[in-house]
């Protein structure tokens, strides 16, 4: 074949490729058109037994040479950008009780499914399953995240090995205890001391850190780390990443803690001050950062530190996303501070490890709704 013969070739794909593009507009409209019929009538916009036909009927009159799991990983790209625009269309509508196609979670499965989950205990309680599942749907990825409430944490990662899980989140109270059990584990997590991301591939398990990440996203947003002061309430696996966040950006940090060893310990190792929360009443700083559970639900009345302290800090910020405002960020907004809820590094952490799982840009914004609207809505669990 020759080179002109190639350019020939080209110049029908590049006309083919026009035609298809006019034809994806196209099917946009309608897919447009059957939005605002859907969200008129109050209809969901997913719905898995017409995807499902649809698919099956490409294949059915599928005559190559692409083959039928081609032609299913094509259309169901297709179809993942049609719900995003019905979607759009409801929001456009101006409140419409159009449903969200990343809170259903009836979506067909297959062997080819990949699955992901989180570990931990208790884990009913845990937003990622939502979070992760959003961003599955929305992209139009075949895969699931599930809640696995663990007690042998050794036995569990053997059992995901065996079923040739992808990738699973680490929360409480495993974060560092399963360094111990992995084959790999990165330089940062290791820093930091906790893990709170794993990928499982060619019989290898290695674990990362992407609650630094979260959290140096959501300080960011709140303001400048570089030379700020930032008190740091804690000294478990959350703080350590807060810390680690906000060292590499050149912030400084002062460590509190009731437990004078361990948070002696960690400021130690960070290079940093500590004092103990008896002693709260004479620090102050830009910022307090609480990363202890003092304030979640279902003792949401509780704080971590008294409330006069608040008026010493520029802003406030709490790693709690269960409420979204815990009884701290209430007291410190009506002393005049600007404040941050959790579940901004929470959405953060969890769009760097979709990033790791998967290699695609996490939808950070519909994340961040899915799970505003389920914590808003009262959800405990």
């Amino acid at each position: 074949m020759s080179k002109d013969s190639i350019k020939v070739l080209r110049r029908e794909i590049d006309a083919l490729d026009h035609e298809i593009l006019k034809l994806l507009n196209n099917r946009a409209s309608l897919s447009l058109q059957i939005g605002r019929v859907k969200a008129k009538n109050e209809l969901d916009v997913y719905d898995p037994r017409r995807e499902q036909a649809v698919l099956s009927d490409l294949a059915k009159h599928n005559n190559g040479p692409l083959t039928a799991e081609e032609i299913e990983e094509i259309f169901s790209k297709v179809i993942a950008i049609s719900r995003r625009l019905q979607a759009a269309e409801s929001a456009n509508a101006g409140g419409s009780k159009l449903k969200s196609p990343c809170i259903d979670r009836s979506f067909p499965m297959s062997g080819r499914t990949s699955i992901y989950g989180i570990l931990g205990n208790p884990i009913a309680h845990s937003m990622s399953p939502v979070m992760h599942n959003a961003a599955f749907r929305l992209l139009g990825l075949d895969a699931v995240y599930l809640p696995f409430e663990v007690k042998d944490l050794s036995g569990a990662l053997v059992g995901m090995k065996a079923l040739k899980i992808k990738g699973a989140s680490v929360t409480h109270p495993f974060k560092r205890q399963v360094i111990a059990l992995l084959d790999e584990t990165d330089a940062t997590a290791k820093m930091i001391g906790a893990v709170n991301t794993l990928v499982f591939e060619n019989e290898i398990v290695r674990g990362t850190n992407t609650d630094w990440v979260g959290a140096l996203t959501w300080l960011e947003t709140l303001l400048p780390i570089k030379g700020r002061e930032f008190v740091v309430l804690g000294a478990g696996g959350a703080a350590r990443a807060v810390v680690h966040a906000i060292k590499s950006k050149e912030g400084k940090v002062v460590v509190v803690n009731r437990s004078a060893k361990k948070g002696q310990a960690l400021a130690e190792e960070f290079q940093c001050a500590f004092i103990p929360l008896s002693e709260i009443e004479r620090g102050g700083g830009d910022c307090l950062v609480n990363t202890t559970p003092v304030g979640m639900y279902p003792a949401a009345d509780e704080m971590p530190v008294p409330e006069k302290v608040l008026g010493r800090y520029g802003a406030v910020a709490d790693v709690i996303y269960n409420p979204i405002r815990t009884k701290l960020l209430e007291k410190a907004e009506a002393a005049g501070c600007r404040v941050s809820s959790g579940f901004e590094m929470f959405v953060y952490q969890g769009a760097e490890q979709f990033r790791i799982w998967t290699g695609r840009k996490a939808p950070i914004e519909e994340m961040k709704r899915v799970v505003y609207e389920r914590l808003s809505a009262g959800v405990k669990a």
